[in-house]
C-alpha cells in the first residue's frame, strides 16, 4: 500500500513538471520564434506596390487609344508591293521509250514516282510566285499610290496587295530617279480604296511622334512606333545617293520591306514616305530616314499631269556652310544656309548677279539650312517664276531677284560643261561632289549626273551617281575624255563601261541606240 502511494506522488510530480515546461515552451516560443517567423514571411514577400493613380492611368489609355486608332486609319491604306520572285525550273521525269512494254516502268512510278530524265521534256518553265517586295501608300480613292522607285527598279510585274488581301496589277505611272519616288496606279473596280490624309513634312518637329507602316520582311501591316529624332538630314549625311530632297529620321523601327511605305504623325497623316536606314547589320539600329511627304507630293502631281517631273534650276555650284573653316570670315552670324562656289555661265543665277562667295540664307522668305534644302526649294518652284534670295555678301545681307529656268539634261549639260550619250549625262568629279559621295581623290572618272528612262545607259543598268572610269577600252578622267572616247563609237556597235558605283566595281554593256 506504501508503495502504490509513493508511485502516485511519483506520476503527480512527473505531470506537474511537464504542465510547467509546456507552458514556458509556449510562452516562448509566443515572444521569439513567431515574430520571427512572420518577419522572415515577410522578407520574403514582395513588398506592396501603390496602384498609379486615375489620372494617370487615364493619360496612358488615352495615349494608347491615340494609337490604336492611327493603325485603325492608316492600315487599310498601306500596301504590299508584290513582284515575281526569279524564276525556278524544274525537271519533268518519264522513262524513255523502249521497243517492247516495259514490266518495271509502272514498278518504278509507282514507288518512286519518277523516272530517267527524257532530254525532250527535260526543263519546263513554273509561274514565277509573288514575293513581297515592299511598300506603298494609296492616296486616292481611284488608285493612286506612292511608293520607292528601288522597290519596283528592274521588274516586269506589279502586283499590289491591299490589308484585306485583295489583289491588283498595277501599271507605274512614273518614276523619279533624283527623289527615288514611284507613282503606281490600280483599277480597283467596285472596291472602296481608302486614301491616306497627307500630312505638311514642313511642320515636323524633333521629337514628334513617328509612326511606320509596312511590311518589314514580308510581315504584312506592321506598326512601329517611335519619334522624329531629327528634320533636315542630308543625303550625304545618310548614304543615300539621291538628290534634291532632305531627309527626315526617325528612331521608329524600318527594315528591309518598309520601303515606300507610309511615316505618319500621331494624328494619321503621312508625314514622309520610308526609304533608307543606316546600319551595319542590315536590320534596324534606330536609324531610319523618310522622304518628306511635301517632296513626294510634288513629284506625284508632276508625273500624273506631265509624265515626267520638271523642276526649277538656279544654276550654281554650293558648298555647306559647315564645311568653311570660318563662317564668321564671310559676314555670317549664325552657321546657316548654301555658299556659292560657282556660279554658271548663262544660267539664271549669272543674269541676276550672284557673285562666288555669297552666302544665300533665305529662298523665297524660308530660311535655308542647308545645300539639299535649297536644292530642294528650288526644284520644287515651277520654272520662269520669280524669286527673292537674301544674301550675306561681303558682310552685308542684300536680296537678289531671280528669275528661275528648268533644269533640263541640254541645259544642265551646256552650263556645266557635260555631255550626254546614250541617255545618259555625265559631268566632273568636282570637290563638292567627292565630299557629299565620299569619293576618293585617287578615283579618276566621269559621274553620271542623269540617266533617261529606257535609254540604252538605262538598260545596261547605269545609274545616277555612278563612276565611269573606262569607256571602250580607254580610260575616262574628264568630260573632255569622255566626249572624245564616245564620238569615236559607232551608234550600231555596244560598247563596255566600266563604272564604279559605292566601292563596288563592275562592267556593263551599254547597247546601241
Amino acid at each position: 500500500m506504501k508503495r502504490w502511494a509513493k508511485s502516485l506522488r511519483h506520476q503527480a510530480v512527473v505531470l506537474a513538471l511537464t504542465v510547467i515546461v509546456t507552458f514556458f515552451v509556449g510562452a516562448f516560443a509566443s515572444r521569439w520564434l513567431v515574430p520571427l517567423t512572420q518577419n522572415l514571411t515577410a522578407q520574403t514577400n514582395s513588398p506592396s506596390v501603390p496602384n498609379p493613380s486615375e489620372g494617370a492611368l487615364r493619360v496612358a489609355e488615352q495615349l494608347q487609344e491615340a494609337f490604336t486608332w492611327v493603325a485603325r486609319k492608316v492600315e487599310p491604306s498601306t500596301v504590299t508591293i508584290m513582284t515575281p520572285s526569279p524564276t525556278i525550273r524544274r525537271f519533268q521525269f518519264r522513262f524513255p521509250p523502249m521497243p517492247g512494254p516495259d514490266p518495271f516502268e509502272e514498278f518504278f512510278r509507282r514507288f518512286f514516282e519518277r523516272g530517267i530524265p527524257s532530254p525532250q521534256e527535260e526543263e519546263q518553265p513554273k509561274q514565277p510566285e509573288l514575293r513581297p517586295r515592299g511598300s506603298g501608300v494609296i492616296v486616292s480613292p481611284d488608285g493612286y499610290i506612292l511608293t520607292n522607285r528601288h522597290v519596283i527598279e528592274g521588274v516586269n510585274k506589279i502586283v499590289v496587295a491591299l490589308w484585306n488581301d485583295l489583289r491588283f496589277d498595277a501599271k507605274v505611272v512614273g518614276t523619279d530617279e533624283v527623289t527615288d519616288i514611284a507613282v503606281l496606279k490600280i483599277e480597283p473596280g467596285e472596291t472602296k480604296l481608302v486614301p491616306a490624309s497627307l500630312g505638311d513634312s514642313d511642320k515636323v518637329r524633333v521629337g514628334d511622334w513617328a509612326i511606320a507602316l509596312g511590311n518589314p520582311f514580308g510581315l504584312r501591316q506592321t506598326m512601329t512606333v517611335g519619334i522624329i529624332s531629327a528634320i533636315g538630314r542630308r543625303p550625304m549625311e545618310t548614304g543615300v545617293g539621291i538628290g534634291y530632297t532632305e531627309f527626315i529620321q526617325t528612331d521608329a523601327a524600318i527594315n528591309p520591306g518598309n520601303s515606300g511605305g507610309p511615316l505618319c504623325n500621331i494624328r494619321g497623316e503621312v508625314i514622309g514616305i520610308n526609304t533608307a536606314i543606316s546600319s551595319p547589320t542590315g536590320g534596324n539600329v534606330g536609324i531610319g530616314f523618310a522622304i518628306p511627304v511635301n517632296t513626294a507630293k510634288f513629284v506625284m502631281e508632276q508625273l500624273t499631269k506631265q509624265g515626267k517631273v520638271v523642276r526649277g534650276w538656279l544654276g550654281v555650284e554650293l558648298d555647306e556652310v559647315s564645311n568653311l573653316p570660318d563662317p564668321t570670315a564671310l559676314g555670317l552670324k549664325e552657321p546657316r544656309g548654301a555658299v556659292v562656289v560657282r556660279v554658271l555661265p548663262n544660267s539664271p543665277a549669272e543674269k541676276a548677279g550672284l557673285q562666288s562667295q555669297d552666302v544665300i540664307i533665305e529662298f523665297n522668305g524660308i530660311p535655308v539650312r542647308s545645300i539639299a534644302h535649297l536644292q530642294s526649294l528650288v526644284g520644287r518652284t515651277p520654272p520662269g517664276t520669280a524669286v527673292q534670295l537674301k544674301v550675306v555678301r561681303g558682310g552685308k545681307e542684300i536680296v537678289v531677284n531671280v528669275t528661275l529656268a528648268e533644269r533640263t539634261p541640254e541645259v544642265v549639260a551646256q552650263a556645266q560643261r557635260e555631255a550626254e550619250w546614250r541617255g545618259m549625262v555625265v559631268g566632273e568629279l568636282t570637290p563638292e561632289l567627292r565630299r557629299q559621295m565620299n569619293i576618293p581623290e585617287n578615283v579618276k572618272g566621269v559621274i553620271a549626273m542623269m540617266v533617261e528612262p529606257d535609254s540604252p545607259a538605262a538598260r545596261a543598268g547605269i545609274r545616277q551617281g555612278d563612276i565611269i572610269t573606262v569607256i571602250a577600252n580607254q580610260r575616262v578622267e574628264s568630260v573632255n575624255d569622255f566626249v572624245r572616247v564616245t564620238q569615236n563609237i559607232r551608234p550600231n556597235r555596244s560598247a563596255p563601261v566600266t563604272i564604279r558605283r559605292e566601292t563596288a566595281t563592275t562592267m556593263l554593256i551599254i547597247p546601241p541606240e
